[in-house]
C-alpha cells in the first residue's frame, strides 16, 4: 500500500470514529439511554467522577485488548495492537463531542428521542465510515470476532451476547454503585435495533462511494459497447424463469439458474436441504434480527449459514459473468454486478390473476392457495433483497426495464428485452 493511499484510509476511518463519538455524545444529551457498547463506561464516569467519559472508554477498550491476548496468546496479531492507538483515539474524540456537545439540553421528550434518532444515524455512518477502509476497528469489534473465530459462530450471534453482557453489568453496577439504573433506557433499545437497521440501508450506498474514491487512481477497462449480461429480478407467478429460459435461447447465450443450488452447495459446504429451504428467502423477523446482529457489517469468515449462502451464490455470479454472455435470474444479481457496464438490468412482474393461474397450474394449487403461496414467496424474496442489497425490491428506477409479462405475455415480453439488448450492441 502506497504511503497517499494509507493516509486517505486512515483519515476516513478516524472521520468514522468522530461520527460514531458525536453519535455517541448526542444519545447522551438526550438523556434516554445511550448505545450498549457506551453503557459500561457512562455509568462508571458517574462513580468515578475523576475520570471522564472518554478515558473509561479507553480503559473498557484497553481490557478488551487484554482478553482478546489471553484468548489468542501466541496467535494474537502483532497489526492488531494498533487497538491500543484506536482506543486512546476514541476515547480522545468522546471527550472532544462531549465539549462540542455540553450546550445541548433535551427539552421535552421529543427532543429527546430526536437526539436519539440522531445519535443512531451518526453512529451507523459512522461505522461504515470505520469498517469500509478495512484498516482499523476498536476494541469491541475485535474482541467479538476473536470470540466469534473461537467459537465458531456467526459474529451477529456473537453481538446480540456481548450488547446483552455490556447492558447487564452496566444495570448492575448503577443498582450496587450509584442506587439506580442510569444510562439504560428506551433509548438503548432504540439504538440497539435502529443501527443495524440504517447500517444495512446506508452501506450498500456510502460503502461504494468510499471504494470508488479510494480505488480513483487504479486504471480501469474501457467501457464495454453494449450488453452482454441480462439480470432478470421477477415476481412469482410473472413467467420470469421462462422468460429468461427464451431470451437465452434466442440470444445463444447460456442460462443461469438452478446451477445455482447445486453450485452454492459445493462452494458454500452448506447441506442441499439447507440451501433448497433458505434459497432468496428469508422471513420479516429473520431480518430484524440480522438487522439488529449486524451480521453483515464485518467481512469476516465467522459467517452465518444464510452469509455463507448469499456470498457463494455471488461468487457464482461474478464468474459467470466473467466467462460470456450470459441471462441470470434472480439471487440479487444487479447489485452483485453493479459495477459492470455490460448489464442490462430487468424486472418482470404481473397482475394476481395472471400469476394466479400460472402458479395453480405448474404447483397443482387451488386458486386461493395460489394467492397465498405468491404473497408468502414474494414477501420472503423482497426481504432477502432488500437486506443483501440495502435496495427496495421491484423499484421501477432501480431497473433498466420493467416488464408488466401480464400485459405484455411471456413471447412479446422476450422480444422487448431482445430488441432492447439488440440495439445497444
Amino acid at each position: 500500500m502506497n504511503k497517499s493511499l494509507f493516509v486517505e484510509r486512515l483519515i476516513i476511518s478516524i472521520f468514522g470514529l468522530f461520527l460514531m463519538s458525536l453519535g455517541i455524545s448526542f444519545a447522551i444529551r438526550s438523556n434516554l439511554g445511550i448505545t450498549p457498547i457506551s453503557c459500561p463506561p457512562y455509568v462508571l464516569s458517574h462513580y468515578f467522577t475523576n475520570w471522564t467519559l472518554g478515558q473509561l472508554t479507553v480503559g473498557m477498550h484497553i481490557t478488551m485488548i487484554i482478553a482478546q491476548v489471553i484468548i489468542l496468546r501466541k496467535d494474537f496479531p502483532k497489526s492488531q495492537y494498533s487497538q491500543i492507538l484506536v482506543s486512546f483515539l476514541f476515547g480522545f474524540l468522546i471527550d472532544g463531542s462531549m465539549w462540542l456537545t455540553q450546550s445541548i439540553t433535551a427539552s421535552n421528550y421529543l427532543v429527546q428521542v430526536l437526539y436519539v434518532l440522531l445519535g443512531s444515524l451518526l453512529v451507523s455512518i459512522g461505522i461504515i465510515f470505520e469498517v469500509t477502509p478495512k484498516l482499523l476497528y476498536l476494541a469491541g469489534d475485535g474482541l467479538m470476532i476473536t470470540v466469534a473465530r473461537v467459537l465458531n459462530r456467526p459474529f451477529g450471534q456473537i453481538k446480540v451476547v456481548f450488547d446483552i453482557t455490556l447492558v447487564s453489568f452496566s444495570i448492575m453496577a448503577g443498582l450496587l454503585l450509584l442506587n439506580h439504573i442510569i444510562g439504560v433506557r428506551e433509548g438503548t433499545i432504540i439504538s440497539a435495533v435502529l443501527v443495524g437497521i440504517i447500517i444495512a440501508k446506508l452501506n450498500p450506498v456510502i460503502s461504494p462511494f468510499i471504494l470508488r474514491f479510494l480505488e480513483r487512481r487504479e486504471k480501469h477497462k474501457d467501457k464495454v459497447q453494449g450488453y452482454n449480461i441480462i439480470t432478470i429480478g421477477r415476481e412469482l407467478g410473472s413467467g420470469g424463469r421462462e422468460i429468461g429460459q427464451k431470451l437465452a435461447k434466442k440470444l445463444g447465450w447460456k442460462f443461469i439458474d438452478r446451477e445455482f443450488i447445486r453450485d452454492a452447495v459445493i462452494k458454500s459446504g452448506l447441506s442441499g436441504d439447507f440451501v433448497e429451504r433458505n434459497d432468496q428467502q428469508m422471513t420479516s423477523a429473520e431480518k430484524l434480527l440480522r438487522y439488529i446482529s449486524m451480521d453483515n457489517i464485518f467481512n469476516d469468515e465467522n459467517l452465518s449459514d444464510n452469509d455463507k449462502l448469499f456470498i457463494a451464490q455471488s461468487k457464482i455470479i461474478k464468474d459467470a459473468a466473467l466467462k460470456g454472455s450470459c441471462v441470470i435470474v434472480g439471487r440479487c444479481a444487479d447489485v452483485v454486478l453493479y459495477n459492470c457496464d455490460s448489464c442490462f438490468n430487468i424486472f418482470i412482474s404481473a397482475d394476481k390473476e395472471f400469476a394466479k393461474k400460472r402458479v395453480a397450474e405448474e404447483f397443482k394449487l387451488t386458486e386461493d392457495e395460489a394467492v397465498k403461496y405468491i404473497d408468502k414467496i414474494n414477501h420472503l424474496r423482497s426481504n432477502h433483497y432488500n437486506y443483501y442489497t440495502g435496495r427496495t425490491w421491484g423499484e421501477p428506477s432501480r431497473y433498466d426495464m420493467y416488464i408488466k409479462s401480464s400485459s405484455l405475455g411471456v413471447d412479446r415480453a422476450v422480444d422487448a428485452v431482445y430488441n432492447a439488448v439488440k440495439q445497444n450492441k
